[in-house]
């Protein structure tokens, strides 16, 4: 693999644990519980991911069912994608201007 190649999948990676730590900040911050969700850190987290978005129109799938964990997956796939195509726009753009 290309040092490109590895920096994109590096990209696709990061975009990939940031929906990850968004889906395990979620489950542990249960309303149910006593930690409540700090409304800072989710503004963060959709910020960072905003394939996350996308659950929005979901909100009858609930927290721990396949449903929930197959629509986690397909917004993390996105998120990756999301990193990986903005590190290519990136490299190709400073490649440009060199």
């Amino acid at each position: 693999m290309t040092a490109s190649g590895r920096g994109i999948f590096r990209s696709a990676a990061f975009g990939f644990t940031i929906t990850a730590a968004f889906v395990s900040y979620q489950l542990l911050s249960d309303p149910q519980f006593l930690i409540g969700r700090n409304s800072g850190l989710m503004l963060a987290f959709i910020i960072l991911c905003p394939p996350s978005l996308l659950s929005i129109p979901l909100i009858d799938v609930e927290v721990g069912t396949n449903s929930f964990y197959i629509l986690w997956i397909v917004i993390g796939m996105l998120n990756a994608a999301l990193y990986a195509g903005i590190r290519v726009l990136l490299s190709k753009r400073l490649q440009r201007h060199l």
